[in-house]
């Protein structure tokens, strides 16, 4: 994923381009950044350009399917999971769930900034909280020991034709949610070698948890200052 920092006389078209070779994809750039006026560029605003690769795939854009109830409903609770974490993951973020609605595969995000309260009770399931058991066990973070606990991660589902949440991890959308997101430079826990998190994705900027607990006691805002 590359950046741009805008310039007198630059144009989405002309960012489109440059960048994918056809002017047409403006609006992959216009999702990206959430741009409200496609004629009005500020010079100095930084530009997040999704990867060349997943624009090609995407091919043309067309307005995302977000006519009906249901879709408006799954924006408006993305949104608000978005609002709540890093600007520049839930920048990423929110343009991986426009690429894959462009594929036809929606996503809801089911958790963003998350309590160390809220953790803690996650880390109960399945150990004291019935039922018990490995196989009902979804974290092994407490709280503090996740990065959701500090704004710099979030987690989806892959919602079926119906709308209807699909955990089966074997569907083929998890895999392509994960390339999209993995192109935007976002951090895919199903490529990690211990526990799996297929759902999760996570920017953190090189930061370690022992330096968030450290700079959490200032604020949230000292976390995310730390991560470009």
């Amino acid at each position: 994923m590359l950046t741009h920092v805008v310039v007198r006389g630059d144009t989405l078209g002309g960012l489109a381009r440059r960048f994918y070779g056809d002017a047409s994809l403006y609006p992959l750039i216009v999702a990206a950044n959430r741009i409200a006026d496609p004629d009005r560029l500020s010079i100095g605003q930084e530009l997040i350009i999704p990867d060349v690769a997943v624009a090609a795939r995407a091919g043309v854009p067309s307005p995302s399917p977000a006519s009906t109830p249901f879709a408006t409903r799954v924006m408006g609770m993305n949104e608000e999971r978005f609002r709540q974490i890093h600007p520049g993951l839930a920048a990423r973020g929110r343009t991986q769930v426009e690429l894959c609605a462009r594929r036809g595969l929606a996503l809801l995000v089911t958790q963003g900034l998350r309590s160390w309260e809220e953790q803690d009770a996650l880390y109960a399931q399945g150990r004291t909280v019935a039922p018990i058991g490995r196989q009902y066990v979804v974290t092994k973070a407490k709280g503090g020991q996740s990065y959701h606990n500090f704004g710099l991660a979030y987690d989806i589902v892959i919602l079926d034709s119906v709308g209807k949440a699909n955990w089966d991890t074997s569907h083929p959308g998890w895999r392509e949610a994960a390339d999209v997101g993995k192109s935007l430079g976002l951090e895919w826990g199903g490529d990690w070698t211990g526990f799996k998190d297929l759902p999760h994705f996570q920017r953190t900027g090189g930061l370690s948890l022992v330096e968030c607990r450290e700079l959490i006691r200032s604020g949230l805002a000292a976390v995310w200052q730390r991560v470009a």
